[in-house]
């Protein structure tokens, strides 16, 4: 069956339309990858603690094809006993201080990498549990990490008071696990998380704390 040439007409014009639509512009929450778990980290010499750090969002789109230029953003508002560092030492990332955000865009393959500077308050004030973090990709939240961190007294760089705080927080036995000190993933406060903050402790990558932290 032929088409008539106003039909022609209509089809070349959908064609075009699909044609000029930019695969992949639609971020999926679903299909996205966010970690379960993430951890705030000191500087040594001003060099972020990549290795205890590091982490990465992976944005992809309905189809499940990566999303290049997506705004992947880390709020830490619903953590109160943890704080970022106002200079993050990362010019790629933007910092929303009073919002306690951070965020980033995404390379061409989708990805996108963070390591976020910050600490906590001290021993005995830890409130924040688990999966207190939230991370959005263009507005559409795609992850709930725990998030824990290092410095858990906020000075001077992990130390021998950092560890105290630790054992603080492991020590609440009959409470719920406190996520600042949930550092493998593991849902609860355990002899693992000790090890990785002797880790941290006797490596020498995190012995500064932020010069100024976010309000």
């Amino acid at each position: 069956m032929r088409c008539s040439a106003p039909n022609r007409v209509v089809l070349l014009a959908f064609a075009l339309v699909a044609a000029s639509t930019p695969a992949g512009a639609e971020p999926s929450p679903s299909n996205s990858i966010a970690p379960v778990c993430i951890s705030l980290v000191g500087t040594s010499g001003n060099i972020p603690a990549h290795a205890a750090g590091r982490f990465q969002v992976l944005v992809r789109d309905l189809a499940n094809n990566p999303v290049a230029g997506a705004h992947v953003v880390i709020d830490l508002s619903g953590c109160p006993d943890l704080h970022l560092c106002a200079d993050q030492l990362d010019p790629a990332m933007d910092v929303d201080c009073a919002n306690k955000r951070v965020g980033k865009f995404t390379d061409p393959t989708g990805s996108v990498t963070f390591t976020l500077l910050g600490g906590s308050n001290g021993a005995g004030n830890a409130v924040e549990l688990l999966a207190a973090g939230r991370i959005y990709e263009d507005g559409n939240l795609i992850g709930d990490p725990t998030v824990s961190a290092y410095d858990l007294d906020g000075a001077n760089g992990v130390g021998i008071n950092d560890l105290s705080a630790w054992l603080t927080d492991f020590g609440a036995f009959g409470a719920p696990a406190f996520g600042r000190s949930d550092f493998d993933c593991s849902g609860g406060v355990g002899v693992n998380d000790f090890s990785l903050m002797l880790t941290a402790l006797g490596s020498g990558a995190q012995t500064q704390s932020c010069g100024a932290t976010c309000p």
